[in-house]
């Protein structure tokens, strides 16, 4: 493929780096910005219409949206004119970040091809970034399609020797204007799915992670051949032999891990790659990195609450099947403007890197609504919203973008879901938007976004902010109003004439709680700011922390096996007695440990227990216990679900999801109960009696009921109740209507 000149607009073309059928790649100068970047320019096959341009440039548009370390910056799209003839097909031109480094198809080849075994902290260290990486684009409804090692660039600032190094995940399949059936490329990373014709999911990019992973430790792929249809065929109906028998010193638990990825069904394999992250680190008996934890804390799959009573509102969760959220979402074209299928160029956002500018996307400036929304709010005469037929839900989500001790990365994104949706009148728009608590005067509307209708339905997804605020600390009413296309209002207070679909949490404090809280303070309390824990300086809200401490100590128990193997008693009853102050918290843990034994847990944490005891007397929830020990995050978070159910506007729907939830509460309490017993049995042991066959068995057991505690446990789990707490904080959207009070 020849270019006419040295030059592709402000790209001076400088080193020719590689050629194939459908591209060249090119490192050039950016004469703009003053940088380096990687040309990869592609001959189209797409379809000679401009719709099909526009969508194709929609696409690149959605990648180069990805703000994510472990993902390349997509800098600029420009679609260009063919020199050979005016009837052949026009150059696609992608500029990307310059990476200098290899890529994990290389170190495979040094390394895994030549027998040498992966070190276990290294595969971790990488699959972790991967997964995170690969999460993130699925949280924003984006799949790769087309992970496999040669697109995973190593970065080689961060490699050293012995060292794999920083992956980055480039050439996403949306990204590509040829399809690899048409060239010579065998498809050794593509699902079952995607061979049989089926759109790729989150699943498919799961399979391929187990493509990788199988390499990795075997040096070979699970199927291989000369000829593209074999090597489908393999994908559709054979069984990959076992890694384990290729290289025999692959532990059983890794086997494990990669045959589940490589399920020819794709619920059969992890939901997400965090979670597939944590099972590879937990397999290898090596420690979960934090911002993996973090970043998997919050995304494990949970069954819809399918009840005959809750079958209409239920709302799918974000990563099962049911979900839009791995789907692409309509409501994301919102910003693209109806001329863009003619334009040829786009200067697509430049991310930062180091001190690199950031361009904002020329192409998506069709609503600029001027300035923030700040000022303070007119004192209006309230309406009661009267509810009609439901339209759908908004519910919030999670970027798990989590910081330490804070509430930021949860409920910072939210979900919209409506269906019956009319077009809006010619020459206005929909525009969504959060509010702030009925009587609220100070905080100022959350603008959303312009949100499209396609066929009668509305999908969209809010990233947020960059400091993944809390929303639903900030919000608890959701509006979408109707409003000029070319000059809507800054603030729907203003004029509720606009306004079309309306939700609120119920509001009204519950007369008979001793508080005189409302459902939705009692939410806040487990999703957002609790008062039992804000006065011992710990934030999140009560279901955040409770899952935090459920996988620590899944952590704990789950290392015990691997301390045993090693003869390591010291490590073995340091662990053990973690446990125990995580279980037991400071007040509680010298009942159960030897006298003179030193609290090992984070002192700050450790105030409030897991399980703990119930208090000697009936106090309300949001009572913080400040001059007595605390009880567990059990009771506490059982509590205030009382407390929401039982407040007014509470619905039939959520009193059976909070059944289910009181269930789920009580399984996890029996699991972690298992745990306590085991560890007070240990912790009394010698080391010579801690390093018997026969105590294995007692660390198997805790190391089972502490996962189905974290996540195992069809029934219930720390992460499914968290899931389904989340549930009941849904916005229950109908058209608005209006009666004076």
């Amino acid at each position: 493929m020849k270019t006419a000149s040295q030059h592709i607009g402000h790209y001076q073309l400088q080193q020719h780096m590689s050629q194939n059928t459908t591209c060249d790649v090119w490192k050039a100068y950016d004469t703009d910005a003053q940088q380096h970047v990687i040309l990869k320019l592609y001959r189209s096959n797409l379809p000679d219409n401009a719709t099909a341009l526009a969508h194709y440039i929609h696409n690149v548009e959605r990648i180069a949206s990805l703000h994510h370390t472990n993902i390349v910056s997509l800098y600029d799209v420009q679609v260009l004119a063919s020199h050979d003839s005016a009837s052949s097909p026009p150059l696609i031109c992608l500029a990307m970040e310059n990476i200098e480094g290899n890529t994990l198809a290389d170190y495979i080849k040094s390394n895994s091809t030549a027998g040498k075994m992966p070190v276990p902290t290294e595969i971790v260290a990488l699959v972790s970034s991967i997964a995170q990486a690969i999460d993130y684009a699925h949280r924003h409804g984006i799949i790769h399609g087309n992970l496999k090692p040669s697109n995973i660039l190593l970065s080689q600032s961060t490699t050293v020797a012995g060292k794999i190094g920083k992956p980055l995940l480039t050439d996403f399949s949306v990204t590509k204007v040829t399809s690899e059936k048409q060239g010579n490329g065998i498809p050794f990373y593509l699902a079952p799915e995607q061979i049989k014709g089926i759109p790729a999911s989150e699943r498919s990019d799961i399979y391929a992670l187990g493509v990788l992973l199988y390499e990795l430790y075997t040096g070979m792929l699970p199927f291989r051949g000369n000829r593209p249809i074999a090597v489908m065929m393999q994908h559709v109906v054979a069984l990959p032999t076992s890694p384990d028998l290729v290289n025999p010193a692959i532990p059983p638990a890794v086997t494990q891990v990669i045959m589940r990825c490589l399920a020819k069904n794709p619920y059969e394999r992890f939901s997400n790659a965090a979670s597939l992250a944590v099972a590879l680190a937990q397999a290898l008996h090596t420690p979960i990195p934090d911002d993996l934890r973090h970043s998997a804390i919050l995304t494990e799959e949970s069954p819809v609450l399918a009840t005959p009573q809750s079958t209409q509102s239920a709302i799918p969760f974000p990563g099962t099947p049911d979900s839009p959220a791995g789907k692409a979402l309509p409501g994301q074209h919102s910003s693209v403007p109806p001329d863009s299928a003619q334009r040829t160029h786009t200067s697509i956002a430049k991310r930062k890197r180091g001190h690199s500018s950031l361009v904002m996307l020329s192409i998506i400036t069709l609503l600029a609504i001027s300035g923030a929304i700040v000022g303070a709010l007119l004192v209006l005469q309230r309406e009661i919203p009267v509810v009609a037929q439901g339209a759908g839900h908004a519910f919030f989500i999670n970027s798990s973008q989590i910081t330490e001790n804070s509430n930021s990365g949860i409920n910072d994104e939210l979900q919209i879901v409506l269906s019956n949706i009319p077009n809006p009148v010619a020459g206005k728009s929909y525009y969504a938007w959060l509010l702030s608590d009925v009587g609220q005067t100070e905080v100022s509307p959350i603008f959303i976004g312009r949100v499209l209708v396609e066929h009668g339905t509305i999908q969209f997804r809010y990233a947020g902010d960059t400091h993944h605020t809390n929303l639903f600390g900030l919000a608890s009413r959701f509006l979408i109003t109707e409003d000029s296309t070319h000059s809507p209002s800054s603030d729907p207070l203003l004029d509720q004439s606009t306004w079309r679909y309306y939700a609120a949490i119920p509001q009204k404090p519950n007369p008979a709680d001793a508080l005189h809280f409302s459902q939705l303070d009692h939410l806040r309390h487990l999703l957002v700011e609790s008062p039992e824990l804000a006065i011992r300086g710990l934030h999140g809200g009560l279901a955040l922390w409770f899952v935090k401490d459920t996988a620590t100590v899944s952590d704990l128990s789950g290392s015990l096996a691997g301390d045993w193997q090693n003869k390591d008693a010291h490590a073995l009853r340091t662990q053990i007695i973690r446990i125990l102050d995580y279980l037991d918290g400071i007040s509680l843990v010298t009942n159960d440990v030897p006298p003179g034994t030193p609290l090992l847990a984070n002192p700050q944490i450790a105030q409030v227990p897991l399980l703990g005891q119930s208090p000697q007397y009936a106090v309300p929830p949001g009572y913080v216990y400040q001059n007595e020990p605390p009880p567990g995050f059990i009771y506490l978070i059982q509590m205030h679900l009382n407390g929401a159910i039982l407040a007014p506007q509470s619905t039939s729907v959520q009193h059976q999801i909070a059944i289910h939830i009181n269930g789920g509460i009580e399984a996890v309490k029996r699991s972690l109960t298992q745990v306590y017993q085991d560890a007070r049995q240990l912790v009394y042991l010698t080391n010579a009696q801690l390093l018997q066959p026969s105590t294995l068995a007692l660390l198997n057991d805790m190391a089972v009921h502490a996962r189905d505690a974290y996540s195992g446990t069809p029934s219930g789990n720390a992460l499914w109740i968290y899931n389904n707490l989340q549930q009941l904080a849904t916005f229950d959207v109908a058209p608005y209507t209006a009666t004076k009070p």
